[in-house]
């Protein structure tokens, strides 16, 4: 039995009911509380008893806790930190430094300097206090966005649920779309990469603790014969952050924007097979670094690159593209937030134009690796 009131908690599952219950669970166990951001105090766990009905274990790894007239006393996760850090108006690496009772009282001294209307969200979940958000967050509920994503995939795109991983931090659901790929099917022959079955997919991620808007993902996925899935990330996300129109309305609109991009990207990728590389081994790493993809990450796939290609054999960009999306292979599907990051950062690949290209492609590279 997983207990929830712990950090690192999460939860997969491969049905919909079971995420859709489980979503809405976790939804029915948490609360927003609005109140003046001068009144909240934060103060170090040895000081007091337990203050919420919380499990030993829970109580065991909480450090912090906020006491509040409004809210009650509840201890804090450690992912409400940053949120915060954003209500005090402070930030700097100092701050990781200091003692959690020096760390509370400073804190406390710059939430008490906040305007008499300023007002905070706060997030109780699950027994403790998973954000402090701004008054002008808007709260868009993951029971109900997951539902409408449910709804509409299914109506527009003929679509359904894959899959489900939720976190205290970041949840994000994947779902199948009944749209025609034999055109991406046959890019991929072409370039070697041969699928027992491809599928177009909508990924939708969102957190309700400030770390992310609501993101859309369109991609194509290529199973390989030993199973392993092969993302294609499709000219990037659909974003709606927490603020201004955001909703559930807006979340309607964006996705059925969200396969639009599709005819863009197979153009996007011939064009890419069309530009040969003088170096191609340069060129990889140059594009790496340039979209945010670090050579450690990497590491694997640019020693594969290097044997494959080096800087003599030829080589085009969509060469550079497809080759990058490989790096996924090696991150935990689990964990979403950095596999949600380095998908979008092979999906700024296919939006390079040639100009562009023609820069990364010279006799040197920006990691100064010599093959």
């Amino acid at each position: 039995m997983t207990n929830y009131e712990l950090d690192d908690s999460s939860f997969h599952s491969n049905a919909e009911e079971d995420f859709s219950e489980f979503i809405s669970e976790r939804e029915s166990n948490a609360k927003w509380v609005d109140t003046a951001t001068k009144t909240l105090m934060i103060g170090v766990k040895s000081a007091i008893s337990p203050i919420t009905a919380i499990s030993e274990q829970a109580h065991r790894e909480a450090h912090l806790y906020v006491s509040n007239s409004k809210l009650g006393d509840f201890y804090l996760r450690d992912i409400s930190v940053a949120s915060l850090l954003e209500r005090a108006r402070v930030s700097g690496s100092a701050l990781s430094e200091l003692s959690y009772e020096d760390f509370a009282e400073f804190v406390t001294k710059c939430l008490a300097t906040a305007k008499l209307n300023d007002i905070t969200k706060v997030r109780v979940q699950d027994g403790k206090v998973a954000a402090f958000m701004a008054n002008s967050y808007k709260i868009v509920p993951l029971p109900e966005l997951y539902q409408t994503t449910s709804d509409e995939v299914s109506m527009q795109f003929g679509g359904k649920f894959v899959s489900g991983i939720w976190s205290h931090k970041i949840s994000f659901a994947e779902y199948s779309a009944n749209l025609p790929v034999s055109d991406y099917n046959d890019i991929f022959k072409k370039k070697g990469l041969n699928f027992s079955d491809i599928m177009m997919t909508l990924s939708v991620a969102s957190s309700d603790t400030g770390y992310s808007g609501v993101h859309i993902y369109p991609k194509v996925v290529g199973i390989m014969s030993d199973g392993q899935r092969l993302s294609i990330p499709i000219l990037g996300e659909i974003r709606m952050d927490h603020r201004g129109s955001a909703s559930i309305e807006e979340h309607r609109s964006n996705l059925s924007l969200a396969f639009a991009q599709t005819e863009r990207s197979k153009k996007r990728i011939k064009e890419l097979d069309s530009i040969s590389l003088n170096y191609p081994f340069n060129t990889f790493c140059n594009v790496l670094k340039n979209v945010g993809i670090g050579k450690k990450q990497a590491s694997s796939i640019i020693d594969q690159f290097a044997v494959t290609y080096g800087n003599d054999a030829p080589a085009t960009a969509a060469d550079v593209y497809f080759k990058a999306c490989e790096i996924t292979f090696g991150i935990d599907q689990k964990d979403t937030m950095l596999l949600m990051t380095l998908e979008e950062n092979i999906s700024k690949i296919l939006k390079f134009q040639y100009k562009r290209w023609a820069e990364f492609d010279r006799p040197v590279n920006s990691w100064s690796f010599n093959i």
